[in-house]
């Protein structure tokens, strides 16, 4: 029987031992995480956890000669554990490829957590370690491929992977690394079982624990320091890791449906529309786009021509350097559609949202809202469920059966069967460039070849590339489709894009490497979005404001704007007055604030 005593030996051993190594793991003198660059830690901190496993290791082997049981396992079992360890590493330790050198830190570390967790959980621990083993078998195959380690921003993209995405990645190759990591977790569950339970009495396995342990932190004390690493403390400081990527990625999608829950309507407050009496007609497009990077238009000087209707449009107003707010699409749209100067996380709370969707001004005006969307958004995803909480006046909302071409007959048949004198907001919210870069026109594909394989995308770069540029000469012709079954009815449409695409740009392939490159979304040229203006000549006559506000517009299209124009343009565009606007953000004002946060050349 496993007596009460020694049962909170071992537990209070598991407690302090896993509880140093996290300190010392994982935060520095300040409480702050640290990064891979360096193991922050004052001095005497190592000196006390080592003092704390040294008193913890003489008094469990004490207390175990006392009982009669070995203090230590056998030579050959000893001899087994170092050598399951070395496999375990080479296969899963992501850290050796930064330094192969500093693995004796993780050699016995991984030793060390093995041996605590079997003596308090047997073979049960292995329900812990199966999961590990296989994820980060992928990730280190992930790592080779895409250049990123698993972090919030790969598990919150992955949270809210459509069916396409998730078929897009699903290659041969990678269907064959998830079965190998699976298999090759399943052989080191297999080894690690083999090993331990020739292990049988738990306090042995605790004084071997914190042996490995001690002498873990040994050998990173005696580390050089400019090369000490809080990555090399493989297992415990890759758990956390994971761990706080995973309610990192929680957290910021609850934060951020609870913040646009919490936002009061911009109609709290009286507004007047001094430019419509209603009963005109007039149709406003919003559409947000995906994924489109300004610098792949040629409507911005991009070689190829991705953009042809645009560029020849005559009553273009082009906005070549727009500034999106993240590169999360949820906080884009929230900077869009609302007051926000930034995102919902932004320290400053005067850039945050205050007030709701522009929309409900328009709705609580006369427009009646209508809403399209693509199919991805007919699922329950947070980044759906934002963008239905800040479309929530609409009157009816559609979703494309298949490509955003097919919102097109949606809209000519709403058309047909609105009045043609009621005035109208149409939003349109649909995948775009967004990836697997899927949408353009299979039958007359204009960027040959193209395709979407991204089982290793850099190895693909032309067929992903010319997918990409295809996927927006496909928005630029949607853009034609929707403009034309609006001819005779005075309109305005404004096209921004939510975030930029990595596609080799700045040395990174995909939006999840962003972070393991080191550097901010701001400091890339994936920030500059696709944002654009197009009216009709009715709307044009309708009132004179119309005319001074498309005048001011043209005089700020080599302005550099940001998302956080669009809010305070759109209702200086239509003389909506309410308290929540800001002139000095709109677009239509004489003297507007051109966007001054952070952008590539300014931290």
């Amino acid at each position: 029987m496993f007596r009460p005593t020694r049962k909170l030996v071992d537990i209070f051993a598991v407690v302090i031992y896993l509880g140093t190594l996290t300190v010392c793991c994982g935060r520095n003198a300040g409480g702050e995480q640290v990064g891979r660059d360096g193991w922050d830690v004052p001095p005497y901190l190592p000196l006390a956890i080592g003092g704390i496993l040294l008193l913890l290791l003489v008094g469990s082997a004490w207390w175990t000669r006392r009982r009669g049981e070995p203090v230590e396992p056998s030579w050959g079992v000893m001899l087994g554990m170092l050598i399951l360890s070395a496999a375990v590493n080479a296969g899963c330790n992501l850290a050796m490829l930064w330094d192969i050198g500093q693995t004796s830190v993780s050699f016995f570390l991984f030793l060390a957590v093995a041996c605590i967790l079997w003596a308090l959980l047997r073979r049960f621990s292995l329900l812990i370690w199966f999961p590990f083993f296989a994820l980060e078998i992928a990730q280190i195959a992930g790592y080779y491929q895409y250049g990123t380690r698993v972090n919030s921003l790969v598990i919150a993209e992955t949270l809210e992977a459509s069916h396409d995405e998730v078929f897009a990645y699903l290659s041969p190759g990678n269907m064959l690394i998830a079965a190998a990591s699976l298999i090759g977790a399943g052989i080191f569950c297999w080894l690690l079982m083999v090993v331990m339970r020739r292990v049988q009495p738990r306090l042995t396995l605790v004084n071997t624990a914190l042996f490995f342990a001690l002498f873990s932190l040994l050998c990173a004390v005696y580390v050089k320091p400019s090369r000490r690493n809080v990555n090399f403390f493989w297992p415990c400081y890759e758990s956390y890791l994971l761990c706080n990527a995973w309610g990192e990625a929680i957290f910021h999608n609850q934060a951020t449906i609870r913040q646009v829950e919490s936002l009061p309507s911009p109609t709290v407050l009286p507004s007047s529309l001094n430019t419509l009496s209603g009963g005109e007609g007039v149709v406003l497009v919003v559409h947000i786009g995906e994924s489109v990077r300004a610098d792949r238009m040629s409507v911005n000087g991009y070689e190829r021509d991705t953009t042809p209707w645009l560029r020849s449009c005559p009553r273009l107003i082009n906005f070549s350097d727009c500034i999106s707010a993240a590169c999360d699409t949820c906080q884009a749209q929230i900077a869009i559609l609302t007051d926000a100067r930034r995102d919902v996380f932004e320290k400053d709370p005067a850039l945050r949202p205050h007030t709701g969707s522009v929309l409900d001004l328009f709705a609580a005006h006369g427009f009646k809202v209508y809403s399209f969307f693509g199919k991805r958004n007919a699922t329950h995803l947070k980044y759906d469920l934002v963008v239905r909480l800040l479309t929530r006046c609409d009157e009816q909302r559609f979703h494309a059966p298949g490509s955003p071409w097919t919102s097109v007959p949606q809209m000519a048949e709403l058309l047909r069967s609105v009045p043609s004198t009621q005035n109208i907001v149409l939003f349109i919210n649909n995948e775009g460039s967004h990836t697997p870069f899927s949408h353009y026109d299979r039958l007359h594909t204009p960027f040959q070849p193209a395709g979407s394989s991204f089982g290793k995308p850099a190895s693909h770069a032309l067929e992903v590339n010319n997918a990409y540029d295809s996927t927006v000469h496909y928005t630029d012709e949607f853009v034609r489709r929707v403009t034309r079954l609006l001819r005779g009815r005075p309109w305005i449409y404004l096209y921004v894009s939510d975030h930029g695409e990595y596609l080799g740009h700045d040395g990174i392939w995909g939006r999840g490497a962003l972070g393991e490159s080191g550097r901010s979304y701001h400091s890339t040229t994936g920030c500059r979005v696709g944002m654009f203006i197009l009216t009709s000549p009715e709307l044009e006559s309708l009132h004179p404001h119309f005319a001074e506000s498309l005048k001011e517009l043209k005089s700020h299209a080599d302005m550099r704007i940001g998302q956080e124009h669009i809010f305070h343009t759109l209702l200086g565009f239509f003389d909506l007055r309410t308290p929540w606007y800001n002139p000095t953000l709109d677009l239509c004002s004489p003297s507007p604030q051109p966007y001054s946060g952070p952008h590539p050349g300014k931290p």
